[in-house]
């Protein structure tokens, strides 16, 4: 089969993370009587997941609680409402300094606003994602076991990438612009349309960070009407995370504050004071 260049376009990046000015309210249930919240900066979104910083460690598997004024576009319901309440799935939280505090950059994926009936009879069950609804979002399921973490912790961020397939026997260059889903020091996933299959060895780019490396396609995802997602594990270079956690901590120093603006939510409305009070059910 004839292999032909392509470019990703908008529509297959409805789920690109994007720098934020957003403030949330997260709210983690310990257990049934203990709950904590903490207002904080949103530092990426998108339709299927956030990253922030918070003072306290969330255990990676769990499910917690934001309330935002979530863009409009970026919503897989509500869009008529002041703010957005959305559970989300913890995937990583990694320790970070931030003006000499200790904080923690944690990522989530969104799964809607309904909570599941096993949160509500035990909220330190671990859940682990299973699939995606035609809105976006993910599901999960309940594990049987807690989470276990990744010998590399992956970060849920979009980084404009280049991957090209390497074809010995062909003078044409198969090459294409991608955006990444997760990435971690070992690997990467990306959504591309490159014509790749399990086996096949790409090259590896990221100019932002000034990382160049050769990987080999893992695994190839395909959903009709979309991009293809490809799982690529890095040959012999380590992507250099340390500069995710040190721009993370940089642009949270920046802009740490401990209080929601009130241009951050159109008027009236005002911070909520219980995350529980916005319609999750």
């Amino acid at each position: 089969m004839k292999r032909k260049e392509k470019t990703t376009d908008s529509e297959s990046r409805n789920a690109r993370r994007s720098h934020s000015e957003l403030k949330t309210i997260v709210q983690v249930k310990e257990s049934e009587e203990e709950t904590w919240k903490e207002v904080t900066r949103v530092t990426t979104v998108s339709r299927n997941g956030a990253g922030f910083s918070l003072s306290r460690k969330c255990t990676p598997g769990r499910l917690v609680t934001l309330v935002l004024p979530m863009p409009a576009e970026l919503r897989a319901y509500d869009q008529d409402r002041e703010v957005y309440p959305v559970m989300g799935l913890v995937q990583y939280c990694n320790k970070g300094m931030i003006d000499g505090e200790k904080r923690y950059h944690v990522g989530v994926g969104f799964i809607g606003k309904h909570i599941p009936a096993s949160f509500k009879a035990n909220p330190l069950q671990s859940y682990r994602i299973v699939g995606m609804t035609k809105d976006g979002l993910w599901t999960v399921t309940e594990a049987e076991t807690p989470f276990k973490a990744r010998r590399h912790p992956r970060f849920w961020l979009a980084l404009d990438v280049t991957v090209t397939l390497l074809q010995r026997d062909k003078k044409s260059v198969n090459k294409e612009n991608a955006v990444t889903q997760n990435i971690g020091a070992s690997g990467v996933s990306v959504v591309c349309s490159l014509d790749a299959t399990i086996g096949e060895k790409v090259k590896f780019a990221c100019k932002s960070l000034d990382f160049y490396a050769l990987a080999i396609v893992r695994n190839r995802k395909e959903k009709e009407g979309q991009s293809a997602t490809l799982h690529l594990e890095f040959i012999e270079n380590m992507f250099p995370v340390e500069k995710i956690l040190l721009a993370q901590d940089e642009s949270d120093s920046a802009q740490a504050e401990d209080h929601i603006p009130d241009s951050a939510f159109p008027p009236p409305a005002q911070p909520p004071s219980d995350a529980t009070a916005f319609e999750f059910s």
